[in-house]
């Protein structure tokens, strides 16, 4: 009892101090964890932006020379992208920018940038200002025993392993971590490891910014009074959509990154920084709900950015939800809330620290404790090509209106390595969906050599380059011409092997065993570096890679005529690495798709796979798959198309979302999941619709299931014909050994224990069905040899028994019935002193059953096959597979049919337009707002229970646009 009190003593001990460990690791050590301060955050320099908001207007009056130097912008804005739920990049959502007008700007400032405005969701419509409560529980580790925590290394150095690989998730959700009662560590500014130097930053480019062409079409329709009523009572419903969500969010997860619409509880995915309400900023400005916006720009006043719940900052997520959308409120607001552009360097701020590479090449899930950055870091090898290609909009757009350069430098490196790699990848102008970023290439490992060995190589081999040894007599080469004094010493250095010596052998003239002198060359090279220096890459080991514009790819792509315009078409670059990849994505990635409609004339983006040896089917395959986040494609070709004068473009950019526009109207819900399978038409221009090849594409392995199927019966027939004839032979063979109604007490039955190997196959197949039979059998033989027995009277049955016990017992029959009876009694004590008895006695073997043979049930031809699969799986004619079923509240289609409603006029697209905004109405409207459904397959899709932030701020956000008047936030004016 003693020992067990004390084992629970040590055990609760133990907990503690695992609990304490845990504690004081966190802090990076306990001494650490006494030096509490508050560390002031470093804020712009308010000399820096001027008092009123920066004209931007691609073509409004010339400015100053002043102004223009600093600063060359074209259109106001920053855009903004997602990812799915796995963490993959996703496309961006465009943040638009205002016109800037000659209104009064209001900038407050701040001291020491802690200041700010914020109310509650109670205090609806205040404007009382309060200061931002500051952390209390800062832990200061900038320096250590006063000297700084971190060395600035030379790129030149290699790093030091003292990080481990970490690779991050776009969504990531720590379960608790609010109120585990522990101190906050917050991230305070560090000197960097790998410094530019001022004089070498990369700047905006400067000029006289060029007019761009118009992007927008002039003619649009006239209305009449009553498609006026009409179109705005449905822009009516999308505003009522979005406050309906909008109030869901506010009432039962203010302040957090997601609500949960079905439950009306909250998630935490992006750091727990008021992700919706940040990315919405936006939309509630365009909507015109200046009091919910004015709210929300004064709470973001009690966002710290300073710390996480989550010990990596996702980079791509932080910039394209936060950073994107502080900088274009603060735009379309025309500055009048500093807090936004506050908020936004410190962001900002923080995340260039993910640039601090030997490369400048970003970490995209930056580790930012001050425990981990103070330590030097490389990119990884292995990065999302969207994480690291879609951060330029937001750091440039943020640049300009601070006239920081450091912002557009970090992205500006990033676009010159994609711009020397674009030609040298396995697709030329594309890029692989992986990318090695860390600027690093590993020397190739030295092959290792073969050993030959004279057994691998047959009798009579040799190798004169191996060691041997020597006969018997003969000196080794290192004897030759040697003194004996040298040829003894020689000897005695030769005889150390491993432990042990070699002694000497009577009866030879060789001492010991010598082995010939195989000393190797001394490599006079120099030793290889750890790492050679070297620009972006496909990762090591690439043998195979996945080129496509949907997924992890899309913004890479989409940014180029957006950051053109963005700069005013000062950068030319963007231009040319945007027609290289738009020929490439024609050539090589769209396909039509095989429908029923065949007037329709679709396309689609795919997936090609390679490996960069040739341009055959053995060297590259095409997946023929849609996905969601590549119908932003349509609008990026129609931008392009205007932009840079690519007329046939306009043509693609139609067919392309059109052919999202089908895919809505192809599902039961109305909406089109999140990526299924096509059959390519081998012709652009004809596409008739196959039906064979369709049942083909849904059961391409038929004729191989029917001959594999036929063969199995005919094998399963042949076994089931030799059971019987083995059955019946053993049947002969044993009535022929066997004598007739007599069998030895004792000995083995020869049906059950002598059985052929057939006879077992037999069993094994039929199994049960002949054990049952058999037992049946079995039963009715004894039966029927009792009633025999009966109707022979009592002396027949015993003599009949006494036969069958002993045969070998010879009885005479003239004695008489007492001396018979005695003489069997006394040759049965005598056999029993002789034979041992035996335990137990075994029944006489049955007949073998007759059993029919088991037939299998019919194959399905190849058309039952596929029509099976059709009605089970719901799929339209000339779809093979459904490989995503749920629909997340996406909104790269309704963004290209917007666009390409502003690009044409054609009321084509706000019909279309129109009908995918009730369908995913009806399908996904929960209790507290929009929810994500789990199969757009079906009639009544089951809830998630998740509402993405992009969901406000993008998705009815364009439904809006679409429906409003052609000149409301024009694409000429804004990005």
């Amino acid at each position: 009892m003693l020992r067990l009190r004390r084992s629970r003593i040590v055990l609760v001990l133990a907990v503690f101090a695992v609990i304490a460990l845990y504690h004081f690791s966190s802090l990076s050590g306990p001494s650490e964890a006494r030096e509490i301060s508050i560390e002031p955050l470093t804020k712009p320099n308010d000399k820096t932006l001027s008092s009123s908001s920066p004209t931007t207007l691609r073509d409004g009056p010339t400015r100053s020379k002043e102004s223009t130097n600093k600063e060359a912008t074209g259109k106001k804005a920053a855009v903004k992208e997602e990812t799915d739920d796995s963490g993959n990049a996703e496309k961006p959502s465009r943040k638009t920018s205002p016109r800037p007008k000659s209104a009064e700007t209001t900038d407050e400032s701040y001291p020491d940038g802690d200041s700010d405005s914020s109310t509650s969701p109670e205090s609806l419509g205040s404007k009382q200002e309060a200061d931002v409560e500051k952390p209390k529980d800062v832990i200061n580790i900038t320096k250590l025993n006063g000297e700084p925590a971190a060395v600035a290394h030379s790129p030149a150095e290699p790093l030091p392993d003292t990080v481990p690989e970490f690779h991050g998730q776009g969504r990531f959700e720590v379960i608790g971590a609010e109120d585990d009662g522990m101190p906050k560590i917050h991230w305070t500014q560090l000197p960097e490891h790998f410094p530019i130097p001022t004089k070498s930053l990369i700047s905006l480019p400067t000029g006289k910014v060029k007019v761009l062409p118009k992007i927008q079409t002039s003619k649009f329709s006239e209305e009449s009074s009553d498609e006026k009523a009409a179109r705005e009572a449905k822009l009516d419903t999308i505003k009522k959509t979005f406050a309906f969500s909008w109030d869901g969010y506010r009432k039962n997860a203010w302040m957090q990154d997601e609500l949960s619409p079905v439950s009306g509880k909250f998630r935490n995915p992006f750091c727990g920084w008021a992700a919706t309400l940040v990315d919405a900023l936006d939309s509630l400005w365009i909507l015109g709900m200046k009091e919910e916006f004015e709210e929300a720009a004064q709470a973001i006043g009690k966002i710290d950015f300073t710390t996480s719940i989550r010990n990596d900052l996702p980079l791509f997520e932080m910039t394209i939800r936060y950073l994107g959308g502080l900088v274009s409120a603060y735009d379309l607001s025309e500055g009048k809330y500093r807090i936004l552009l506050d908020k936004a360097v410190e962001l900002a701020d923080i995340l260039m620290g993910a640039f601090d590479t030997p490369n400048r090449m970003p970490m995209t899930f930056y580790l930012w404790k001050p425990t981990f950055a103070s330590q030097p870091h490389r990119a990884k090898v292995r990065v999302v090509l969207a994480e690291l290609g879609s951060l330029s909009l937001e750091f440039t757009r943020l640049a300009q209106i601070t006239k920081e350069i450091k912002y557009y430098d970090a992205v500006a490196r990033i676009t010159d390595e994609f711009e020397r790699w674009q030609n040298h990848t396995k697709i030329p102008g594309l890029w692989p969906k992986q990318v090695d970023a860390s600027g690093c290439k590993k020397p190739e490992p030295a092959p290792i050599a073969r050993l030959d060995h004279s057994a691998s190589k047959g009798p009579g081999y040799y190798n004169a380059q191996s060691p041997q040894i020597p006969r018997a007599g003969n000196p080794t080469p290192a004897e030759k011409g040697t003194d004996p004094g040298t040829r003894k010493a020689a000897e005695k250095e030769t005889t150390d092997v491993g432990s042990s010596k070699t002694k000497k052998t009577p009866g030879q003239d060789i001492e010991k065993r010598q082995i010939l002198d195989s000393t190797p060359a001394v490599d006079t090279e120099k030793p290889k570096p750890d790492c050679v220096p070297q620009g972006l890459s496909s990762p090591p080991g690439s043998g195979w890679e996945d080129f496509t514009i949907g997924g992890m790819a899309d913004s890479v792509y989409e940014y180029l005529p957006k950051e053109y315009m963005l700069l005013g078409g000062l950068e030319e670059k963007y231009q040319t690495m945007y027609e290289f990849a738009a020929e490439s994505i024609k050539e090589n990635l769209l396909f039509r798709p095989m429908i029923e409609d065949e007037e329709r004339n679709l396309l689609v983006a795919g997936q090609i796979s390679t490996s960069g040896k040739g341009s055959s089917s053995r060297d590259r395959t095409l997946k023929a798959e849609q996905s969601h986040l590549g119908c932003f494609a349509g609008g990026m070709f129609a931008v392009g198309a205007r932009l840079f004068d690519r007329k046939d473009d306009i043509d693609i950019a139609k067919r392309l979302t059109d052919g999202c526009v089908w895919a809505y109207e192809m599902t039961p819900t109305g909406i089109m999941p999140e990526h299924f399978l096509h059959i390519p038409c081998d012709d652009q221009k004809e596409c008739t619709f196959n039906e064979t090849l369709w049942y083909e594409k849904l059961d391409p392995y038929s004729s191989r299931r029917g001959s594999r199927t036929s063969a199995s019966q005919v094998v399963l027939d042949n076994d089931v014909d030799t059971s019987r004839k083995a059955g019946l032979q053993s049947e002969k063979s044993s009535s022929k050994d066997a004598n007739p109604g007599s069998k030895a007490v004792g000995t083995k039955s020869k049906g059950v224990g002598d059985e052929t190997s057939d006879s077992k196959l037999l069993k094994r197949q039929l199994g049960s069905i002949e054990n049952d039979k058999k037992l049946q059998d079995h039963d009715e033989t004894d039966d029927e040899k009792d009633d025999e027995d009966e109707e022979r009277g009592p002396a027949k049955a015993e003599a009949t028994r006494g036969k069958s016990e002993d045969k070998s017992a010879p009885v005479d029959e003239e004695l008489s019935h007492d001396e018979q009876k005695s003489a069997k009694e006394k040759a049965k004590s005598a056999e029993a002193s002789q034979t041992p008895t035996p335990t137990s006695i075994e029944e006489p073997e049955p007949l073998a059953p007759v059993v029919e043979a088991y037939t299998p049930p019919p194959i399905p031809s190849q058309e039952e096959y596929a029509q099976g699969r059709i009605r089970n799986e719901k799929l339209p004619k000339g779809v093979t597979r459904i490989t995503g079923h749920k629909y997340i509240l996406r909104p790269e289609a309704i963004e290209s049919v917007f666009i390409m409603y502003r690009v044409t006029g054609e009321d084509y697209w706000r019909e279309k337009g129109w009908k995918m905004f009730t369908s995913i109405q009806n399908a996904t409207r929960a209790e507290f707002g929009g929810s994500a459904i789990s199969d757009v397959m079906s009639e009544t899709p089951f809830p998630l229970d998740e509402m993405e932030s992009f969901w406000l701020a993008e998705t009815l956000k364009y439904f809006y646009l679409l429906f409003s008047e052609p000149d409301f936030y024009s694409l000429d004016d804004y990005v």
